[in-house]
């Protein structure tokens, strides 16, 4: 009986985890370039809400990564290039970890 209350236990704190992890996490795993382009966006007004008029991702992150301009948006090319490579980076890990799942 006391076996199946400690794994209770420990299976309700591990799942608590995940709904009180926050955003900032995200942040963590993010390169410092990206950061730096992420924040221009978020100073510019973009936001990551659903339903928001200027998106995040869409409407500023992908197109200064993509070496567009966006109105508001001033980042160094240097810090834009940096960031473009490491997402190039992170996508071919990712490609590769799918590859090796098939």
């Amino acid at each position: 009986m006391r076996k199946i209350h400690v794994l209770l236990a420990m299976i309700a704190i591990f799942s608590t985890q995940i709904v009180f992890a926050d955003e900032g996490q995200d942040m963590m795993s993010v390169s410092k370039s990206c950061a730096t382009v992420a924040h221009a966006c978020k100073k510019a007004g973009f936001e990551r809400e659903k339903g928001a008029h200027k998106k995040f991702w869409v409407d500023c992150m992908k197109p200064v990564v993509l070496g567009k301009t966006v109105k508001g948006v001033s980042v160094d090319e240097a810090t834009v290039k940096a960031c473009r490579a490491d997402k190039i980076e992170e996508m071919q890990k990712e490609l590769k970890d799918l590859q090796a799942a098939s």
